[in-house]
């Protein structure tokens, strides 16, 4: 649907839409005026984790800390019934009276008790005929004891309450709707305390709870860890796994005797190097470091070089066989065989220092080899030592968990609630929910919109034709009019109106129709026109009277036949033919075709009736007889107009199309199917479908398409219409 029809199609209806919103909107406003004024109050609860002073406080803050899943839990606690129960009995909100009914309630009671009145007497009377009775309720029931009205109180605080949370916040907002505005507030305030006392002494209880399992826990992990260390020590001693301040004995044994090992061969490798190197200067005869450390050896060196200055001096002033000389060389050898004495010396002690080092390193080997067998024969006895271990070190860390669990469940007894009031409740000033003025007005677009809905929705299920545009669309054909709808009384019929108002609008819609039929058949003159429709009541029997005596009116030779013989509509239009003078007759050769033509006195008009006298009507179509009368007819009229019946009800009228020269197919407006209209196109000869052209019928007057109707000119009343002559043989 295009928003032009759906426009149009709310302004057809706007009186309907325009009662609709005004009933509505009085509804609204008398339900809102008869309701009790109600009062809401709103606090603002905060669910958060307060960073404290205390370390071990924020841990387990960081721990409890809020999040969504947190924040819709807390909503749900304010939501409990003994949460409830509990703030209903602190304000003793079940010892008020009970509410008045409502204005329904208020409607019904008569009823209510007029039923239950009835159904006592019946009750009586099966009690005194059949001897049975059944126990009935109602105003023999005992009052409500104290417990329910505590239940009733619950119940409507309940539902009267309203818990309202939103997503990425911690806040909780709790409204509630009292007939007091004080009530309200009370609610509000009381509810949240309530619920945050509840808290406190819920958390108390839990951390104290906590406390007495920790403590019972951490004795018996005590406990556990030292039995596992009283294990580890039993099975030291039993396997000689001595343990010091540096590590178990053998261990330490091994590690000293490596030590001594390492020191007893620097020592040995010392001493070597020390002998060979005095060997080594003995023989090329420099001075080793041993022996230039000596005193005695470095006085004989001094000497030795003395003597040896002296020696040579002598030989050269002496000559080499002088005594003194002699006497010197004698001195110089005995000095050198004192330092080579005093070099074996030193020789011989540096190989005691090696024969010394030598032992030392051998005591070290099978020192160390001792404590190595040691180490691995107590190897196996260590792997076990070392399972007890790690038994009692994981046990000691266990308790070492729980000793710090246990002390931050002590220190968070402590801490506050994880909820506080940011916004307590005030009593409200002014009743809640919208003014009266603003419900009616939502109530009327309500009802509008709602009756629109309706209105499109029935218009599109419905799928009938309701303007030109659509009737093109779906036809492919041309429209060459629409006409208005008129009353029902004869005076207002469309063949009477286009005679009493010649120059109507109606009446020069139809002349142009006529006009528009000529280039409908192609160019050439429409002579012969058939006028039909898809289904009976959508005014093709009116059309081809009004456009027939319209265009006899003019002037023009006009002969109307009736071929609907199954349903004859001409007749109330032009009365009813004399008995053996309609088409049957004439087609049955009963009588002459020009004394069965009767004429219309008001126009000049030539109608051939049908008095529905045969059986079968198709047969007399499809005659050589009626083509005949056709033939007959073109000769001898301007116009022939064929009333046709509808074809979606019979094929007569593919028959006719046959021997017209156009077709009219009347539409009636809101009343043709789409689907039907379509159907009854797809029926026509397809040589006949480029001279079909339509007309929109029976269309409310302010929605006649001005591109189609044409609204007349003059004011005055038509003349005279000239009349034609009777047809003579």
């Amino acid at each position: 649907m295009r928003l032009t029809d759906l426009l149009s199609l709310l302004w057809r209806r706007k009186l309907t839409l325009a009662l609709s919103v005004i009933v509505a909107a009085l509804l609204g406003f008398a339900m809102t005026k008869s309701l009790p004024d109600r009062f809401a109050s709103e606090g603002l609860l905060l669910v958060e984790s307060r960073e404290q002073a205390i370390p071990e406080l924020n841990q387990m803050a960081a721990l409890n800390a809020p999040g969504p899943a947190r924040v819709r839990t807390e909503a749900d606690i304010l939501r409990s019934r003994q949460l409830a129960e509990d703030v209903v009995r602190s304000l003793g909100l079940n010892e008020q009276p009970d509410e008045p009914p409502g204005m329904l309630a208020a409607l019904l009671t008569p009823v209510t008790a007029w039923v239950h009145s009835a159904v006592t007497s019946l009750n009586g009377w099966a009690g005194e005929t059949l001897g049975t009775s059944v126990p009935l309720g109602g105003a023999g029931e005992e009052p409500a004891r104290p417990t329910d009205r505590v239940g009733v109180a619950v119940e409507k605080l309940q539902k009267n309450i309203e818990i309202r949370t939103t997503e990425n916040s911690n806040v909780v907002a709790v409204r509630y709707f009292a007939d007091s505005p004080k009530e309200a507030a009370d609610v509000v305030n009381t509810l949240m305390e309530r619920y945050i006392s509840q808290e406190v002494m819920a958390k108390r209880d839990t951390t104290l709870q906590a406390n007495v399992w920790l403590t019972e826990r951490l004795n018996a992990l005590r406990e556990e860890v030292e039995g596992a260390d009283r294990k580890v020590q039993d099975y030291r001693r039993q396997s000689g796994l001595l343990e010091t301040a540096q590590g178990a004995v053998t261990s330490v044994q091994v590690s000293e005797q490596q030590g001594r090992l390492a020191v007893a061969r620097q020592e040995l490798s010392r001493a070597q190097a020390a002998l060979d190197s005095a060997l080594r200067s003995g023989q090329n005869g420099n001075a080793a470091s041993e022996t230039l450390s000596s005193n005695v050896i470095q006085s004989l060196r001094d000497r030795e070089a003395e003597i040896g200055s002296r020696a040579a001096s002598l030989a050269q002033r002496l000559g080499s066989r002088h005594p003194d000389r002699l006497a010197a060389e004698a001195e110089l050898r005995d000095v050198r065989r004192q330092i080579g004495a005093e070099i074996n010396k030193i020789v011989a002690s540096l190989r005691r220092d090696v024969d010394a080092a030598r032992d030392r390193l051998a005591d070290s080997q099978s020192a160390l080899d001792s404590s190595v067998k040691t180490a691995r024969t107590s190897a196996t006895a260590e792997v076990g030592l070392m399972q007890l271990q790690r038994e009692a070190d994981a046990k000691r860390q266990i308790y070492q968990a729980f000793l710090t669990r246990a002390e931050q469940t002590r220190l968070a007894s402590a801490q506050f609630p994880m909820a506080r009031v940011i916004s307590p409740a005030v009593a409200p000033f002014r009743p809640s929910g919208p003014p009266a003025s603003v419900v009616a007005a939502f109530t009327g677009f309500a009802a509008l919109f709602l009756v629109g809905g309706f209105l499109v929705l029935r218009r599109l299920l419905h799928g009938t034709i309701n303007s030109v545009q659509d009737l093109v669309t779906i036809t492919g054909v041309q429209n060459v009019g629409s006409l208005p709808a008129l009353g029902r009384s004869r005076k207002n019929r469309m063949p009477a109106v286009v005679l009493d108002q010649g120059q109507s609008g109606i009446a020069e819609t139809l002349r142009a129709l006529r006009l528009s039929m000529q280039a409908v058949a192609g160019g050439g003159p429409a002579n012969t026109v058939l006028v039909t429709s898809s289904e009976a009541g959508d005014g093709k029997s009116t059309v081809a009277a009004s456009l027939a005596r319209l265009s006899a009116a003019d002037g023009l030779r006009v002969l109307l036949i009736e071929t609907d013989m199954r349903r004859p509509q001409l007749s109330s239009h032009f009365g009813a033919p004399p008995p053996g003078r309609s088409i049957e007759a004439v087609l049955n050769g009963e009588t002459r075709f020009e004394d069965a033509v009767q004429v219309d006195e008001r126009s000049g008009l030539h109608v051939l009736l049908s008095d529905r006298s045969s059986s079968n009507p198709q047969a007399l179509i499809e005659s050589r007889q009626f083509a005949e009368l056709v033939s007959r007819a073109r000769r001898e009229y301007r116009l022939v107009v064929l009333d046709s019946p509808p074809i979606m009800r019979v094929a007569d009228a593919v028959v006719l199309s046959q021997h017209s020269d156009a077709v009219l197919f009347a539409v009636g407006w809101e009343r043709a199917s789409r689907t039907v209209v379509i159907e009854a196109m797809r029926r026509l000869p397809r040589s006949m479908r480029a001279r079909v052209a339509t007309v929109m019928t029976r269309v409310r007057p302010g929605r006649l398409d001005p591109l189609g109707y044409y609204e007349g000119y003059a004011k005055s009343s038509s003349p005279d219409l000239k009349r034609l002559p009777a047809p003579t043989a």
